[in-house]
């Protein structure tokens, strides 16, 4: 597997490159200080991973990921240190294909490699983050950050939300939440409920603003997320 790790900092390198090592795949590595440079080296080679760290000395930002979104689609962890939920949102929006946090444990660098290419390869699997305006969702690290702080979801208030996610803009009726989100039989008002809740830990107002929100409200059907 040929990477390229982009990070001015040498330590950081080298513990993503060690980290990778340890695991049973033979990989090519090439690394740089600068976004130019692996911009222009990705414009002449193949690579199969890119390694891209929020914060290079010559181009300001996520440059580097816009730039080569414009001529190639090679999957992208952007690895992110101090930064806020808005600059990882917007690596994600730009074409990021996942993201992870300073610092990192071998396992989970493996881990979100592997995640990354199978989705490269064209396998369907679900979608481990999602973003909204204010909104972060990481559904690998059961982690919700609104408004850059962490908010607490539980597993039934994660499940609502996979199953709308699933189908993006589709209405999933009460019986469909019902049965993937609880498994077992209970009410419509306990399905309004949990989206209640679930509205304020997001910081989306019920019910006077419920269709201006991320969960938007269909009366006597279900409920959906559009933006996505």
């Amino acid at each position: 597997m040929r990477i390229i790790i982009c990070d001015d900092d040498p330590t950081q390198r080298d513990l993503a490159r060690a980290c990778l090592e340890v695991s049973a795949v033979q990989h090519e590595f090439t690394e740089f200080e600068l976004g130019q440079d692996a911009l222009d080296h990705l414009r002449s080679y193949d690579a199969d991973l890119l390694f891209l760290d929020m914060g290079l000395p010559d181009i300001e930002r996520l440059e580097v990921l816009t730039q080569l979104r414009k001529f190639s689609e090679l999957p992208v962890i952007v690895i992110s240190g101090g930064d806020t939920i808005k600059s990882v949102a917007e690596a994600l929006t730009i074409g990021a294909d996942d993201y992870i946090t300073k610092p990192f444990e071998p396992i989970e660098l493996m881990t979100r490699v592997e995640a990354v290419s199978r989705r490269a390869a064209g396998r369907r699997v679900e979608r481990s983050t999602f973003t909204s305006e204010h909104i972060l969702l990481d559904f690998d690290r059961m982690q919700a950050i609104v408004r850059n702080e962490k908010n607490d979801l539980n597993r039934t208030e994660w499940d609502v939300l996979k199953t709308l996610l699933s189908e993006p803009g589709v209405v999933a009726e009460y019986s469909t939440l019902k049965e993937r989100a609880w498994g077992s039989t209970v009410s419509d008002a306990a399905v309004h409920m949990a989206i209640r809740r679930l509205r304020l830990k997001l910081k989306q107002d019920t019910p006077e603003n419920e269709d201006d929100g991320l969960v938007k409200s269909h009366r006597g059907i279900g409920y959906s997320i559009d933006n996505y």
